[in-house]
């Protein structure tokens, strides 16, 4: 499965409709105020705190801080989008759906329908004979699907990307 492929296809929608945007720089600012907010603690509360506690505020602080300032440098930097949704003002969320071989025929007709409701209510399969990758919004307006085979050691499209939009 190339997640890049469909990725490019919905680029090219006219209209612009899915657009290639970044990630939101919220969680990883958090992530690196949380860890100075625990480095600083430490240093207001060293001396009522004990030798562990501290260490473990610092190191856990330090983690955190170092983990949420290389994501934002990442985000910031990076060349890495994800699609987003310009109608619905979200970012399009990614799944893939497993089934067993014997639903070939009736995954393949869900996906000629567009019936994205349907497909996420069919029970899935822990072996991933036959996957559908879907991108869609929250409200299931927009989708992109394609189903893909795994033979030879390898995801081989089953269908064509089908994507679905309802007003």
């Amino acid at each position: 499965m190339d997640r890049n492929k469909i990725c490019e296809a919905m680029y090219a929608l006219p209209g612009g409709v899915v657009v290639k945007r970044r990630k939101s720089l919220a969680f990883p600012l958090l992530l690196a105020l949380a860890g100075v907010a625990m480095i600083a603690a430490n240093a207001v509360f060293a001396a009522s705190l004990s030798n562990n506690v501290s260490s473990a505020l610092v190191f856990v602080g330090g983690v955190s801080a170092l983990a949420g300032l290389t994501l934002v440098g990442v985000r910031l930097f990076g060349s890495q989008g994800v699609p987003y949704h310009t109608q619905g003002g979200c970012y399009l969320r990614y799944d893939e759906l497993y089934f067993g071989r014997e639903e070939r025929a009736e995954v393949e007709r869900l996906l000629d329908r567009g019936a994205v409701e349907q497909l996420l209510d069919r029970p899935h399969a822990q072996v991933p004979a036959l996957t559908v990758a879907l991108y869609r919004t929250a409200d299931n307006r927009f989708a992109a699907m394609q189903a893909f085979e795994y033979s030879e050691l390898e995801y081989r499209p089953l269908t064509e990307l089908r994507i679905v939009a309802r007003p």
